[in-house]
Formats: C-alpha cells, sequence, structure tokens
C-alpha cells in the first residue's frame, strides 16, 4: 500500500492525480481544437522547408541531431529523412555513453531522496539495481528494434514513432505518440509545481513574509519559472543549450561537493536501516524515471554510424554512469539524515533535512543543486514537449506559407502556437496542484515510462523477428520470444496494481 502521511495537501493531490490521465486526455482534445483552428489552411503559413537552424525539426541530419544532450530527447522521436544520413561520421563510444547519462541524470535525484528514504539503504540500493537492469534491457530490445527498421529498406525512419508505424500499424503510432505527450507533459508539469515552489521559497528566505503570507506565491513562481524555460523553448534548441549547459555544470559541481563533504560524515549504522514494504510503488516509479534513456537510443545508433554493437556498449556504459551516482547520492543521504516518519510527506523538508544537519555550506550547496537539477530537467523536457507539437503542426498542417514569409518568421509562428497548446495546460495544473512533484513522478513513472519502454518496444521487435528471420543483431537480448513475453508480463505487473490502487485511493477520498 501506499505510505499514508500527516500531510492534508498529500492527501488532496493523491485524490486529483487519480484523475489525471483523464484531465490530460481533454486538454489534449483541446489542445488538437485549438491547433486545428490557429493552423486551417485558411490561415495558417507554415514554415518553409528549406534547410538550416530554423528548418522543421526532422529535417536535421542526424549528424547535428547528436551533437547536443537537449536535442536527443525530440530526435529520438522523430526521424530525419535517409538521404541527409551522414553515415561516413561516426561517434566515439565514450561521447554517446555520456549522451545517454545525460539524458538520464537529472530531477530524479531531487526526488529519490524523498521516496527512498523510507526505505532505507540495502531496499532501496535493490530497488535501483532492478530499475537500471530494467532500463539496460528494455533499451537493447529498443536498439534491436531500431537497428532492424533501419536496414529494412522498405521501412523509412528509426525513432519510436517509426518503429511502432512500421510494426504496430497506425493505432501503434498512435498510442506511442499518446504516450510521448502524457509522460512529458506530466513531467513538465512536475518540474513546473516544483521549480515555483523553490522561487517562492527562495524570495521568501530573501524578503521574508508579510502579514498577509509569503511574498511571492508558488503559482506565481510557477508562473515565472515555465515564462523562462518557454521564452527559451520557442526559439528552439540553441538557446536551450546554452542554459543547459550552466545548469548541468552547476548540478554537478554541487554533487561532487555535497558527496566529498558528506561521504567522510556517513554513519553506517543509519544504513542498516531496512523496509523492504516501501519499495512498490513509489521507488520503483521514480526509479525507472530517473534512469529513463531509452528515447535516445535510436539517435545513438545514427551517432555510432549504425554499429550495434558500439551502441550497446554506450548504452552500458551510459546507465551505469548514473547507477554509481544515484549510489553515491544515496549512501550520502541515508548515511547522514536520521529518518523522520514527520517528513515523509514532504519532499523539501526530506532534502532540506540535508543541509541542516551538514551546517550552512551544505545547506547552501543543497539548494543550488535543487535548482539546478530541476531547471536542466525542465530545459530538455519543455523544448522536448514543444518540439513534439511543432511537428505534429508541421506534419498534419503542411506548409501554406507564402513567398512572403521569411524562415525565421514562420519558424517562430509555428513555435509560438506549439508553446501555447503545449505548455499552457501543463501550468494550469502546475497552479492548481503547487505540490504535484512528487506525486506527479510516482504516478507517470509507472503509467508512462514502463508503457512507453518496456510494452511497446517488445511488441515490436516480436513483430520484426516474426516477419524478419534471415538477419539478427548482433548481441541482441537472449532468450528469443520467451525473453521478450516476460518483458511485457513484468510491465503490466507493475502497471496493473499501481492503476488499482490509484482508483481506489481516488474513490476513497
Amino acid at each position: 500500500m501506499r505510505r499514508r502521511t500527516n500531510c492534508p495537501r498529500r492527501a488532496r493531490l493523491i485524490a486529483n492525480c487519480s484523475t489525471l490521465i483523464l484531465g490530460l486526455g481533454f486538454v489534449m482534445a483541446l489542445d488538437a481544437t485549438c491547433t486545428a483552428i490557429a493552423f486551417s489552411p485558411a490561415t495558417f503559413r507554415g514554415p518553409s522547408h528549406n534547410s538550416g537552424l530554423f528548418a522543421p525539426p526532422e529535417q536535421h541530419s542526424s549528424r547535428h541531431r547528436c551533437t547536443r544532450a537537449s536535442r536527443s530527447r525530440l530526435h529520438a522521436i522523430t526521424d530525419a529523412p535517409d538521404d541527409q544520413t551522414d553515415a561516413t561520421e561516426e561517434g566515439s563510444v565514450f561521447g554517446a555513453s555520456l549522451l545517454f547519462a545525460g539524458t538520464a541524470i537529472g530531477a530524479g535525484m531531487l526526488a529519490l531522496p524523498a521516496e527512498t528514504a523510507a526505505s532505507g539503504f540495502v531496499p532501496s540500493e535493490s530497488s535501483l539495481f532492478l530499475c537500471w537492469a530494467f532500463t539496460f534491457i528494455t533499451s537493447l530490445i529498443t536498439l534491436e528494434a531500431s537497428w532492424t527498421v533501419v536496414r529494412d529498406p522498405t521501412k523509412e525512419g528509426s525513432g519510436f514513432l517509426s518503429i511502432t508505424r512500421s510494426t504496430l500499424g497506425p493505432i501503434g503510432e498512435i498510442v506511442t505518440g499518446l504516450l510521448f505527450w502524457f509522460l512529458l507533459s506530466s513531467i513538465v508539469i512536475a518540474y513546473t509545481s516544483e521549480g515555483g515552489e523553490l522561487i517562492s521559497e527562495l524570495v521568501q528566505q530573501q524578503f521574508g513574509t508579510t502579514a498577509s503570507g509569503t511574498v511571492l506565491s508558488p503559482q506565481i513562481g510557477s508562473t515565472a519559472f515555465m515564462a523562462f524555460f518557454a521564452s527559451l523553448a520557442i526559439f528552439g534548441t540553441e538557446r536551450v543549450d546554452i542554459v543547459n549547459r550552466v545548469l548541468v555544470f552547476g548540478l554537478i559541481t554541487t554533487f561532487l561537493g555535497l558527496c566529498g563533504i558528506g561521504i567522510p560524515q556517513i554513519d553506517t549504522s543509519l544504513l542498516s536501516r531496512a523496509n523492504w514494504g516501501t519499495i512498490y510503488p513509489e521507488v520503483i516509479s521514480v526509479g525507472i524515471l530517473s534512469f529513463g534513456a531509452q528515447n535516445v537510443v535510436p539517435t545513438l545508433l545514427q551517432y555510432l554510424g549504425g554499429d550495434a554493437g558500439r551502441t550497446r556498449k554506450a548504452v552500458l556504459i551510459g546507465s551505469l554512469i548514473p547507477l554509481l551516482m544515484y549510489t553515491l547520492w544515496e549512501a550520502v543521504f541515508l548515511g547522514i539524515v536520521p529518518w523522520d516518519p514527520d517528513t515523509s510527506g514532504s519532499k523539501m523538508q526530506v532534502v532540506t533535512a540535508l543541509g541542516a544537519s551538514g551546517g550552512t555550506l551544505v545547506q547552501e550547496l543543497v539548494e543550488v543543486f535543487s535548482a539546478c537539477s530541476i531547471g536542466s530537467s525542465m530545459a530538455g523536457a519543455s523544448v522536448s514537449l514543444v518540439d513534439f507539437f511543432q511537428d505534429f503542426i508541421v506534419t498534419e498542417f503542411g506548409d501554406n506559407s507564402s513567398k512572403a514569409d521569411t524562415i525565421e518568421d514562420s519558424f517562430v509562428r509555428t513555435r509560438l502556437v506549439a508553446a501555447a497548446v503545449a505548455l499552457l495546460p501543463a501550468l494550469g495544473f502546475a497552479c492548481t496542484y503547487p505540490d504535484a512533484f512528487l506525486g506527479v513522478l510516482e504516478i507517470v513513472g509507472l503509467l508512462g515510462a514502463v508503457s512507453l519502454y518496456g510494452i511497446l518496444p517488445s511488441l515490436s521487435v516480436i513483430n520484426l523477428r516474426q516477419n524478419k528471420s534471415d538477419e539478427s543483431m548482433p548481441g541482441r537480448l537472449p532468450g528469443g520470444a520467451i525473453a521478450l513475453y516476460c518483458i511485457i508480463a513484468i510491465s503490466v505487473g507493475l502497471i496493473v496494481p499501481d492503476v488499482i490502487q490509484l482508483l481506489g485511493q481516488g474513490l476513497a477520498l
């Protein structure tokens, strides 16, 4: 059972999160309607099909698509034309490993302590190892699907949408698109909610409180947080990448600082506490999200010149990097901060406890670490969600631009509408539920990530193996169809009980 807390806001959140999927579904229908109106042939002049920086995302070459970690989230679900792929320029395994690791590491590090504190070190590490194994195995399945599709001249593209379109038909493509939309939207909601809380607390620390309450409410903080990253996303990945580099540098620096100060202070007696009953579903859900980088595997395959062996090696190394970082982070946190059940309902209380235990310097490092982890994750997630809607606009409504339009004008106009329909609903949810960070991540980790990365690629590979038996990928997942069906069964086994619990708690509350 999900753990009970004494926080009334948490209880209300669980009840409302039970209806999150239906709410997002309604918003998606509204988004599609607004997009259709805004981009009807009578009024819309879409982007030019000229190549270059302001070309539609699917027209960038695969070589350029792999040069930025922030781009990988988008281009793993979009496809460059085959004639633009420069297979002669192969990247390095080391670079591909960092790309995979950089996609995985982010705000999950901020959520892990709140979820694993009740479990203790050994159960938490065991759960994270299982989440790593799930990520690595499903990444191999995704790699095989992408590798097989790329080598088939009758099929186009190698991203998730192309794989499911080629193997599972239009229904599979629609389900994949909906899952990507649900996953990205939910993540943006969570990050916007937590970003607003961080901004509100920062302002409160600097200016104190007034008679009527805080100087800056979390809702206003979320609006400012979203406005900043939306302005970056509108102008594409180049500006996002600059900000993301600064945030990632801050994330790594503060992480190393916390580990350097915290490791000598670890109390091994605190690491011996264990509560195995609290690892499912919260720890497993957030753990799967914290390792989630399967969407970048098709991009890595292109980056490494279609070499499945080198891509497999890059995925292995790239997935072990976050496992090592999370292990150190868990050891520092759980070995310094004594478990207090009274703080289990508030993520900020749990994480802030590390700063309180380590002094002023550690507290400042925790604050910077929190801001950088949320900001770096939001940078990639927001631009990916905007790009996702831009792809939909360009694909569904085509190029209706006039000769009077410049490439820049068409690009900005498309991005503005894509940003509005992608980010405004997320902002609305975040402002309505300002403490939604953990609740949303707990839900989307199982419902979104497990479905998208565990079930769909396995079904695709089963179909590909049945219809193409003359050639198999070197180093593919052993065990044949039985192993694939086991992955599907495990994924379903993770999802169904959580859905039942969510529905039961929603009805009870």
